[in-house]
């Protein structure tokens, strides 16, 4: 594996390979996840994540394709939240809220890595995020190692210390599409391991209850094809203009989420140690991708719980360790 080293702005590319002939293409920039190439029930490898085929590309992209995403996933509304008595107050990147981190966020930041400390199988990017990075408080090192496993996993796992007490709520925006040719994902079926949803107000900020997601188009407690509901006459469907929700995962499950599609046989089942994934079925892609081309399932803390004190605490205290993992499962049915 040959990754194109060079000066600081250059686009660093790094191929991840197994024993079963399945191999993730990562970036340098944003850490982006640029291929998942995976077998179909025939043996047929394909691309089953949106991607750009130029790196460059990426540079200018509104749709935070493959990225990870920090120092928060999501929303915090009103770009602003109380710690320790002080309030912060982050960069507006959607309308009066904060998203995703800021319009310099992870997600397009180039980052480092040491080229004696990647093979076929693991690569760590790092990032230092100084003190107030779009508003933040406390220097941050963060790294992220993604490995691909021989039993045909690829885990994520993401590694963090502060030295002031901050927020943080750190994920992976890949947009997956098991059946490429197929440039839509409302026939492919999901399962959610989820009894309660967040339902969100005009703009998109969780109103702060749990909601049951019983006789609603949020039920994929049992395997359910997308598109089933994702035109329902709903109130909520019709704020997000489809599916853009967080799903609390009940406790105790081994698997968060699975996703399959049966024309080409293939099966994801996300696990992860977050309380909460993100169901977006990209609603807003335009350009070269078009509506619905692609999921994602973004395994998170819950929008805005810097402000909404009955949501699990995203703080990470100053000095202490933060570690969190999400792994995929890739399976044929």
């Amino acid at each position: 594996m040959n990754p194109h080293l060079g000066k600081k702005h250059e686009i660093s590319e790094f191929i991840l390979k197994n024993s079963d002939g399945i191999s993730v293409k990562i970036l340098s920039y944003g850490g982006i996840i640029q291929e998942i190439n995976l077998p179909d029930k025939n043996g047929f490898v394909e691309n089953v994540v949106l991607n750009y085929k130029n790196p460059k590309d990426y540079l200018n992209d509104k749709f935070f394709i493959g990225a990870l995403i920090g120092r928060y996933a999501n929303r915090i509304s009103k770009s602003c939240f109380k710690l320790n008595k002080e309030t912060f107050k982050l960069t507006k990147n959607e309308g009066e809220n904060h998203l995703h981190g800021g319009d310099k966020g992870f997600h397009n930041t180039n980052w480092s890595f040491d080229k004696n400390n990647f093979n076929d199988n693991s690569i760590t990017l790092t990032h230092f995020s100084e003190n107030n990075d779009n508003g933040y408080p406390g220097n941050l090192n963060v790294s992220v190692k993604y490995s691909l496993l021989n039993t045909n996993i690829l885990d994520i796992e993401f590694y963090a210390r502060a030295d002031m007490d901050t927020v943080f709520n750190p994920t992976s925006h890949s947009y997956f599409n098991l059946n490429p040719k197929n440039k839509t994902i409302v026939n492919h079926r999901l399962k959610i391991n989820s009894n309660e949803f967040l339902d969100v107000d005009k703009s998109f900020i969780p109103k702060g209850g749990f909601k049951n997601v019983k006789s609603t188009p949020f039920d994929f407690k049992s395997e359910k094809v997308i598109g089933v509901d994702l035109n329902k006459n709903d109130e909520q469907l019709s704020i997000t203009k489809g599916y853009d929700h967080c799903f609390i995962l009940n406790k105790g499950q081994k698997i968060a989420a699975e996703l399959s599609e049966l024309e080409t046989g293939r099966l994801i089942q996300i696990h992860t140690d977050q309380p909460g994934i993100q169901l977006y079925t990209g609603n807003h892609l335009s350009g070269v991708f078009s509506k619905n081309q692609g999921l994602c399932l973004e395994t998170q803390h819950f929008p805005n719980s810097p402000n909404i004190n009955s949501f699990p605490s995203t703080i990470i205290k100053a000095n202490t360790d933060y570690y969190s993992k999400t792994s995929y499962h890739f399976k044929l049915l």
